[in-house]
């Protein structure tokens, strides 16, 4: 793991999202075998120990500098919390994928919402109540005495689905895990309702997003996004309205 960088809440809440992935992936590996170990690494080391994926949060030019790092190594990185378009674009990595949502995602969940000018939109929030997010919300209040936020939430997942990974693909080594991320008929729960999984394209991780208005002094979710789809429509088309489709993708990552 790469130190989450800053000291700001997002970056505490972040690493406290990360840590009750491990705590409950540790619960896990008691009832079906195997073991889960969090480690401080730097770019500079990331050669020098045997790692099955590294975790990062830090800013535009730090998650791309960690992801090139990693990809030297042959190592799965994590991105927690870099949203730049850039990033799924001409700057891609074949080893980087994308937990956080892509500023472009928040833009078309924001626009298909018709929502007013003072919402943003969000991966996750701590009122969340369908689908087992209110145990889930819970459990980190539980822990840690405070709400889940976005942050927290993609620290949590991202080591959900490297634990699943692993455990599915009967593996720790990276290049197994990157490869079960993206085979055709992967799909990790989020507590969000719909099966969540890896473009092809970009390795960016389709999910709901939420709309969240606090124009009357209190934050509240206010939608969905995307809508519901037809019947014909499979949950990854209806998640694909979100984000850069593959037609229109700079993405070209070496295999």
């Amino acid at each position: 793991m790469l130190p989450l960088a800053g000291t700001n809440d997002a970056a505490a809440t972040s690493r406290l999202g990360v840590q009750l992935g491990v705590d409950e992936a540790k619960h896990a590996a008691g009832l079906f075998g195997g073991s889960i170990e969090l480690l401080q690494v730097t770019q500079s080391s990331l050669g020098d120990r045997q790692l099955s994926a590294v975790v990062g949060s830090d800013s535009i030019d730090g998650c791309l500098a960690s992801a090139r790092a990693a990809e030297r190594a042959g190592i799965a990185f994590m991105n927690l919390s870099c949203p730049s378009d850039s990033l799924r674009g001409r700057d891609c990595q074949a080893t980087m994928f994308h937990v956080a949502p892509s500023d472009e995602m928040y833009r078309d969940a924001l626009a298909q919402a018709n929502a007013p000018a003072d919402a943003k939109a969000a991966a996750w929030d701590p009122s969340l109540t369908r689908f087992g997010a209110d145990t889930l919300n819970e459990r980190f209040r539980s822990r840690f005495g405070r709400a889940m936020t976005a942050d927290a939430w993609l620290g949590w997942v991202a080591i959900k689905i490297l634990w699943e990974s692993s455990l599915r693909a009967r593996s720790t080594d990276s290049r197994m895990l990157m490869q079960y991320m993206v085979r055709d008929g992967t799909r990790f729960d989020g507590h969000k309702g719909r099966p969540l999984s890896f473009r092809v394209w970009d390795h960016q991780l389709r999910q709901p997003l939420y709309v969240v208005s606090s124009a009357d002094g209190s934050t509240r979710v206010i939608a969905e996004m995307p809508a519901t789809g037809s019947d014909e429509e499979s949950s990854r088309d209806v998640l694909d309205r979100l984000g850069t489709t593959a037609a229109r993708s700079a993405c070209r990552m070496s295999p």
